[in-house]
């Protein structure tokens, strides 16, 4: 039979088995979907199976004493389960096969995997896993009666640290997974107690040793992955062969015009599906304001332009249709995605990126739900935004691979100028995040520091036109129109400050002193904290408005002076004087970012403020239209509705990580990490650009994947950047 062939039949087959693993582990654990420990289990059950089969299909005769142990040893951990299960419930209960044939084929591979000389690692690998099955036993709170999931848990975590004291040699790689380890367990064990509780862990032995379990668990795990990406990637040469296609695809006469065209037609079932167009959050009340002239909504305003011209003057004007202008807007929304996709496609396949990974990078662009539904938006400041970032990291790379080329070409640097306009007016934490980066660019580009100032500056000057002259001559019946210009201040984190206020109060309220209550009582109305805490959610700040309609009703409100000072005041002293408090307040605000574990964003309508396509009147009941989803292709619109309002993807393990911003948070990390132990600084000082969009997320009031989708978007070409070396790579002109 062809090599080929089998390998396939193998690879089949390994995922056959780390599904039914997968499925088997999620019966057993309570919240096992939607945790990163089902991505680990599923990649070290696909590899290890696809060992074991290879093993199996070249077996010798002296190794079938191997096998006849790994049974023993199997028959030998079941009985010890069952009686340690009768000791407790004092009921025989047979294990479950699947468990039995799990445990069987996973002591195999360790078997295989066993040396004579690895007695002191094997000792060290069982200790190590002894307190990694602890960890996992306390965090999904496990209400299985029987012992096999601990045999076959025990079992997994012993072959992951075998392998990684086997083959991660290096110290270095050590002590930087370590900085994973222990930042993934503050994760786990700070956040699973401040998601259910919203309190902080009690310091016992049980979070001790949950602590203690999952370091040693994620050191491993990222140790190897920093061994694996070094050690054993594909190394690029100047003689290194295309695969076909890519040789097909590198002698079209447009590679970029067919590149976003493929892409725009992957793009066209969900541009049907989601017709016309999400239709939420503050887009109906900005539609309406704005056909009042009335443009200073605390949004940026060429958003709001955006929206006017598509849906008032095409739709309105000359289609006589809100909807038909909305849809019009989304396809020139996917129409801009294609082209900046197809671009990025094309340059990393003439750097020879392999083939494999250009389809990955493609596929997360294209193929994935949220990526749909976020260009389906007409609440274009996320989208925009999202589009610009991903086109500047493009622009960024380019820079490091070929700088001379890049800056000598009049079209790209206008195009970066552009996007970096874009960046700044659609997003008002944006120019903070390029203040902060702006070091790291120089760093990189030292030699064209006079062609970056220059960008800097050209880009400052059209940022100043439009936010000055250009919105100041626009109608509004504000009376702080020219507070507020074109784009929101940056002082302007309202959700943050009520956030540090409510919810220091409902944490530290019996501690607060008569001056600090009486002066919280000058912003909002008297209430204990039991009374606040029954309206509050710490992961809501918009729920501020809540509790002020609500306990306003019965307290008289004081007014003093000026409220956004007052506000700000009372958040200054709260933070100095109840520090513990501001930090409970700013780890349950922020859960969705680090605690991948949480339904943040939530199934509630988190993901889009409001139900995907049938707004009633937008958010806290403001004006607006209700626009409703055309049905042109049922099916695919609520198996997206499902996904993305109804959060289904929970119930899928594996599956559900890719979904969840912390754990996009976790890939940043992980490869920030691989790129110090790479020391690929140039790259490294490239990744901040996202690192610092990430940064800037922990002050945003809520979770939501708007936020975070311009970080999206740029994920897997940070993730390319482990495999990019100007030394050895091959640029086909």
């Amino acid at each position: 039979m062809n090599k080929r062939l089998i390998n396939l039949l193998n690879i089949l087959f390994a995922v056959i088995l780390a599904i039914v693993m997968t499925s088997w582990l999620n019966l057993t654990f309570n919240n096992y979907a939607i945790s990163p420990i089902s991505v680990v289990y599923f990649v070290v059950g696909l590899v290890g199976f696809d060992y074991l089969i290879h093993k199996l299909l070249a077996i010798r005769s002296q190794q079938w004493l191997l096998l006849a142990t790994s049974a023993v040893v199997t028959v030998i951990e079941e009985l010890m389960g069952i009686l340690v299960n009768l000791s407790q419930i004092n009921t025989f209960s047979f294990p479950d096969i699947k468990s039995i044939i799990l445990l069987l084929l996973i002591n195999m591979i360790i078997i295989f995997q066993y040396q004579k000389n690895d007695l002191f690692k094997i000792v060290v690998a069982l200790i190590m896993s002894f307190f990694e099955t602890i960890a996992i036993w306390f965090n999904f709170d496990v209400g299985e009666t029987l012992w096999s999931w601990v045999l076959v848990v025990g079992s997994i975590n012993l072959l992951i640290n075998l392998v990684s004291l086997k083959y991660v040699r290096k110290r270095s790689y050590w002590l930087l997974s370590s900085i994973a380890g222990i930042l993934f367990s503050l994760a786990l064990v700070l956040g699973k107690q401040l998601y259910d509780n919203y309190q902080f862990p009690a310091f016992n032995v049980a979070t001790i040793l949950t602590f203690m379990g999952f370091v040693l668990f994620w050191t491993a795990i990222v140790a190897l992955i920093i061994n694996y990406a070094i050690n054993n990637q594909i190394v690029f040469s100047s003689n290194q062969q295309n695969s076909p296609i890519q040789n097909w695809f590198n002698q079209l006469k447009h590679p970029w015009l067919w590149s976003a065209v493929v892409t725009f037609i992957i793009f066209i079932p969900a541009i049907i599906a989601l017709a016309p167009g999400i239709w939420s959050y503050d887009t109906p009340y900005q539609y309406f304001s704005m056909t009042r002239n009335n443009w200073n909504m605390g949004q940026p305003i060429a958003s709001m332009m955006i929206v006017y011209f598509f849906v008032q003057i095409i739709g309105v004007n000359f289609l006589h249709s809100v909807a038909t202008g909305l849809f019009i807007m989304i396809v020139v929304q996917f129409i801009l995605a294609a082209v900046i996709f197809g671009y990025g496609f094309k340059v990393l396949n003439r750097w020879q990126i392999p083939w494999i990974f250009q389809v990955v990078v493609w596929s997360w662009w294209t193929l994935h739900i949220t990526n749909w539904t976020s260009l389906a938006q007409s609440n274009t400041k996320d989208t925009w935004c999202g589009l610009a970032a991903v086109l500047i990291m493009i622009f960024l790379l380019e820079m490091w691979q070929d700088g001379p080329k890049f800056f000598h070409s009049y079209g790209k640097l206008v195009l970066l100028i552009l996007s970096l306009f874009v960046f700044l007016t659609f997003r008002n934490s944006s120019r903070l995040v390029l203040i902060m980066f702006l070091p790291f660019w120089l760093g990189f580009c030292w030699k064209y520091w006079k062609q970056i100032v220059a960008i800097i500056v050209a880009t400052g000057a059209l940022f100043y036109l439009f936010n000055g002259p250009v919105v100041h001559s626009l109608p509004s019946s504000a009376v702080d129109v020219n507070q507020g210009g074109g784009v929101r201040n940056m002082d302007n984190v309202g959700g943050l400050k009520a956030q540090i206020i409510f919810g220091g109060y409902v944490n530290a309220g019996n501690k607060f002193s008569s001056a600090d209550k009486q002066f919280l009582w000058t912003i909002l109305p008297k209430g204990t904290p039991e009374q606040y805490s029954h309206f509050y959610s710490p992961q809501f700040a918009d729920q501020a408005n809540t509790v002020w309609g609500q306990l306003g009703v019965h307290y008289h409100h004081i007014y003093q002076g000026n409220y956004n000072q007052r506000r700000s005041k009372m958040m200054k002293q709260i933070i100095s004087h109840y520090p513990l408090a501001t930090l409970q307040v700013i780890l349950n605000q922020n859960l969705g970012w680090y605690y991948p574990q949480s339904t943040y964003p939530s199934k509630s309508g988190n993901i889009y403020n409001e139900v995907i396509n049938e707004t009633k009147n937008g958010p806290m009941k403001k004006d607006g239209v209700i626009i409703n989803n055309w049905k042109l292709f049922p099916s695919l619109y609520q198996f997206i509705y499902s996904l993305e309002q109804d959060g289904t993807y929970y119930q899928y393990p594996v599956i559900a990580s890719f979904f969840d911003p912390a754990f996009w948070g976790w890939i940043i990390l992980v490869i920030l990490l691989i790129l110090i132990a790479q020391k690929s600084w140039k790259a490294f000082m490239i990744s901040f650009f996202v690192t610092i969009q990430w940064a800037t997320l922990w002050a945003a009031p809520v979770v939501l994947v708007r936020y975070i989708y311009p970080i999206f978007l740029c994920l897997p070409l940070l993730a390319i950047m482990i495999y990019i070396r100007k030394s050895k790579l091959d640029v086909i002109e």
